[in-house]
């Protein structure tokens, strides 16, 4: 065990040695609360007179700044076009250096599979989101540009010195002490209920034990509404019952699918090179998992077994029935509760911006052995709800974007492909889409013929969509779902577009993703923000409520299980999301919330019902 309480001055003086027109001086700037968006714009004779207009031959923008709170804000800088901005996510309360990638600024950001994996950026004492669109060259730069949406008690910036380098300087921190302590927590800032010692956190934890009791009675073994029963085939399915789309379990009970995504007995953050600001790491660890650590203390050797019967209890106790995506495989293999699974093996990572190469002659073959690996596992399990096909893929509205990359790039079949269609054809942006769809169409195609040959037992529950879809790639993709799955981070599912779901493909839906967060106790608000825990609260019940008085709703999912690591999951993700903190204790208000909506569900959904609808503060990103 150490005690992280050191500060070296090394990795100052090195900055000091790269870093090219430095400007000193302390600007401080209040985000008023009282706006919904409240900005500072600054000219570079003001906030760095001696920086250049011209940045082109400079890749990192370094800022020394200390921030009172963890809510995201914009770093823009200003052009004779405009602002051309990204989104900063700070470690709060403490002097630190953060550099930020020029090339963030200038380029777009490289092929990947997914939406996260392309836009998240993590740095050490921070994470930089480049969602925002913007590019430019640099050339003549007059300024500096801050906003913040929404802000949450009137958060404080103040920014000592602006530098340019061509070299990366790192990040780090620029005073004593340490940002995370013992417990996981975030050490600059206090709150009621921060865990001080063991034996209070002792006390929490048997506490919340002794509360602990199944939320409902008339259900079934797998959480199905004991009121109605259909024919039982001893797996889920769907069906629609009097005008109104449902899951129907192995026994024949109709069933909402109320879940939570990323249910595991541990949350990682890096710890390499950064160690300092921790006050206690175990030897030879290159990453922290206070979560785990926390349950460790707890149950001693016993954790996995521990951990499994008390996430189903709570699961019980708050009115929970399915584990969501990306969860533990000892949860999964309880038979306890239903839960879902990703499809492996797809090649979805190798592909340009999540496209895989379907004309590869090996394709289909390669996926067909997955498929048929995984599968082999779960085919007669009742407990599977069904299978995603992927998550989030980055090209939809971007097809000009994703063939000048496929064309662009090494020689592959697809390019082959896409070079004979276009001369057929002819290019232009609608060939280019017409192209996308057809082979995104033959993709789905094939991979539910694989699925429904290795395991005709369980449901195709589709791509888990970042985004709204075009009609037409509703049409193409609901031809080879059974379900179809989209992610929703707004402050209630989006009506007009299940309604366009519900017309052109006549699926059920589940939102494979959403939540609401608060920036605090060092974590960043999540996707959607809101201003109390109250409000997030709140934000629970409206959302489910109103979501589930559609007809053709019938499963949401939230994102996620614990809070995020406050020094962030692997892309620097630290978001103030969890139904538990780092501690292993559940967050009051949700609990009463979750209780109070779930009660209610099955009446909602029936029409029977009139859903919350006292709409809380928000900001969506």
């Amino acid at each position: 065990m150490q005690l992280r309480n050191t500060f070296s001055l090394l990795t100052v003086c090195m900055f000091l040695l790269l870093s090219c027109n430095k400007s000193s001086q302390t600007i401080q700037m209040v985000f008023s609360s009282s706006e919904e968006s409240s900005s500072y714009s600054w000219p570079l004779s003001k906030i760095a007179p001696d920086l250049p207009n011209d940045w082109s031959s400079y890749n990192y923008l370094v800022l020394e700044m200390k921030t009172s709170s963890s809510q995201r804000f914009q770093a823009g800088i200003v052009t004779p076009d405009g602002v051309i901005a990204k989104s900063i996510q700070p470690f709060p309360g403490a002097w630190v250096r953060f550099s930020i990638p020029l090339e963030f600024y200038r380029e777009l950001p490289p092929s990947a599979m997914d939406m996260a994996a392309t836009y998240n950026k993590a740095r050490d004492l921070g994470q930089i989101n480049i969602h925002l669109p913007g590019l430019g060259t640099l050339e003549k730069v007059t300024g500096l540009h801050f906003r913040m949406l929404h802000p949450v008690n009137d958060p404080v910036l103040e920014i000592r010195s602006v530098s340019l380098t061509m070299e990366n300087p790192g990040d780090t921190l620029l005073q004593q002490g340490y940002l995370v302590d013992s417990f996981g927590q975030w050490n600059t800032k206090d709150w009621p209920g921060k865990v001080k010692s063991r034996e209070e956190l002792q006390s929490a934890w048997e506490a919340e034990d002794a509360q602990l009791s199944p939320l409902t009675t008339g259900v079934s073994k797998y959480g199905g509404y004991t009121d109605r029963q259909l024919d039982a085939t001893g797996y889920f399915r769907t069906a629609r019952v009097d005008g109104k789309w449902w899951f129907v379990d192995p026994e024949g009970y109709l069933f909402l699918s109320v879940g939570v995504d990323c249910m595991n007995a541990s949350v990682r953050t890096r710890t390499e090179g950064r160690e300092y600001i921790y006050e206690y790491l175990k030897e030879g660890t290159r990453q922290a998992d206070f979560y785990r650590w926390n349950l460790e203390v707890r149950y001693g050797e016993n954790v996995s077994e521990a951990w499994v019967d008390k996430a189903v209890r709570r699961m019980q106790a708050w009115g929970l029935n399915t584990v969501g995506n990306w969860s533990s495989g000892e949860i999964i293999a309880s038979d306890k509760t239903p839960f879902v699974l990703s499809l492996r093996g797809l090649q979805m990572e190798k592909g340009i911006m999540g496209l895989p190469d379907i004309y590869d002659p090996e394709y289909a073959q390669t996926i067909d052995k997955a498929i048929a690996g995984l599968t082999a596992q779960y085919k007669n399990n009742p407990w599977l709800l069904g299978y995603f096909v992927g998550n989030e893929q980055p090209w939809p509205g971007q097809e000009n974007i994703l063939c000048d990359r496929i064309l662009t790039g090494k020689e592959t079949p697809v390019q082959k492909e896409l070079r004979t269609y276009i001369e057929q054809k002819g290019d232009s942006p609608e060939t280019r889409r017409t192209f996308i769809y057809e082979t995104f169409g033959k993709f789905l195609k094939m991979v539910n013929a694989i699925l429904k040959k290795h395991d005709p037992n369980h449901l195709n529950l589709g791509i888990r969509f970042g985004g709204e879809a075009t009609d037409e790639l509703l049409s193409i993709a609901g031809k080879h779902f059974d379900v179809f799955s989209f992610n929703c981070y707004r402050m209630q599912p989006t009506v007009d577009f299940m309604n366009r779901i519900e017309a052109t493909t006549g699926l059920p839906m589940l939102i494979g993703e959403y939540h609401f967060g608060m920036p605090d106790r060092g974590m960043a608000a999540g996707i959607v923000q809101v201003s109390s825990y109250e409000d997030r609260a709140n934000a629970y019940r409206y959302y489910n409520e109103q979501g589930y008085s559609h007809p053709s709703l019938i499963g949401a999912h939230w994102f996620q299980w614990i809070d995020q690591p406050n020094t962030g999951r692997m892309d620097g993700e630290n978001y103030n999301i969890g139904l538990l903190d780092i501690t292993d204790r559940p967050y009051p208000e949700m609990v009463k919330a979750m209780q109070e909506t779930h009660r209610r569900l099955y009446n909602i959904h029936r029409g029977e019902l009139a859903p919350f609808n006292e709409m809380p503060k928000w900001v969506s990103y």
